[in-house]
């Protein structure tokens, strides 16, 4: 989502310096006026996406702490002496459940009759339970067992971000 409004952010200025820069070429005779122009301009849109790339950044770092905040509560809850059974457990019990009410709303669409599901008018309201139950079993499973491969792509992405951002600003 960052890179969506980063990139909308970035072509916006890109355009509005071009615009910009037009109006202007008009107003000024001399090439060496038109070329400093167009440097500002430049150096004007480059802090710009310095800026947002920043932004973006910092929105996925927020949001990396988040998660790790919750995964450390969840693991001081599991370490505690005081914590009852049920609040050790609520976690694991309601990712198994999530799984088998999907494969059973998956089993149950496989074995039942499309047909009266269709007939009855509940068609749509099935396949948008099934849809919302798999997104959220794909989540609870990536939550026990996902890769680190994903943790590798988010560092080195939030490297690139890091070392673009230090080149534009020693460029400035």
């Amino acid at each position: 989502m960052a890179n969506f409004f980063s990139n909308l952010f970035s072509k916006g200025a890109t355009g509005l310096v071009d615009a910009v820069g037009d109006i202007l070429d008009n107003s000024f005779t001399t090439e060496e006026e038109q070329q400093e122009l167009e440097n500002e301009l430049s150096k004007a849109a480059m802090r710009h996406e310095a800026e947002m790339g920043k932004l973006a950044l910092e929105d996925k770092k927020a949001s990396l702490a988040d998660i790790a905040s919750a995964r450390e509560n969840q693991s001081r809850v599991q370490e505690s002496e005081h914590a009852s059974w049920l609040a050790k457990n609520v976690h694991s019990l309601l990712a198994v459940s999530i799984i088998a009410l999907t494969f059973l709303m998956y089993f149950w669409i496989i074995q039942g009759d499309m047909k009266a599901i269709a007939e009855a008018g509940v068609k749509d309201i099935v396949i948008y339970i099934l849809g919302a139950l798999t997104t959220i079993s794909t989540q609870v499973v990536a939550y026990y067992f996902g890769s680190s491969m994903g943790s590798q792509t988010k560092q080195k992405s939030m490297d690139k971000i890091a070392e673009d951002m230090a080149r534009k600003m020693t460029d400035k």
